[in-house]
């Protein structure tokens, strides 16, 4: 049998030279490593960060969906109190003229008064968007 040279270039032992690969390997792979647990680190901040940002959207979000709301029950129970009001002065009316009169006299306050409730509600739809959007903007 042939004999096999012990030469360390050749039988694959880890002499000086291999030791110092073989460092240089483990401190590429830590630094690798770390560099990998900052960037998810920054990334687990970012994401609670947006999830507090969203929460805080939606929250703004249905506050104002609420007053909106409570806004047009509100202009609900004028514009039915208004129309039975109407019927009441109906009733009373004298004659058709009065009638024609009574008519044309509701058709015009409550075209006016539905305006301005649109109005109204229009503003504070572009306020609650507004809040929304600022709640939802990154803090710096």
């Amino acid at each position: 049998m042939a004999k096999q040279p012990t030469d360390a270039t050749t039988s694959g032992s880890t002499g000086a030279g291999g030791a110092d690969v073989a460092q240089n390997m483990r401190q590429a792979a830590e630094s690798t490593l770390s560099q990998a647990k900052q960037a998810m680190d920054r990334y687990m901040r970012e994401a609670t960060r947006m999830y507090g940002a969203m929460e805080s959207s939606v929250e703004t979000t249905q506050a104002g969906a609420r007053d909106i709301n409570r806004k047009a029950i509100d202009f609900a129970e004028t514009n039915v109190k208004a129309t039975l009001d109407f019927a009441q002065q109906l009733v009373r009316a004298k004659d058709p003229k009065e009638i024609v009169q009574l008519q044309q006299d509701f058709l015009k306050r409550q075209v006016e008064q539905m305006n301005g409730q649109m109005r109204e509600l229009g503003q504070q739809a572009t306020q609650t968007a507004q809040a929304a959007s600022a709640a939802a903007r990154p803090k710096t």
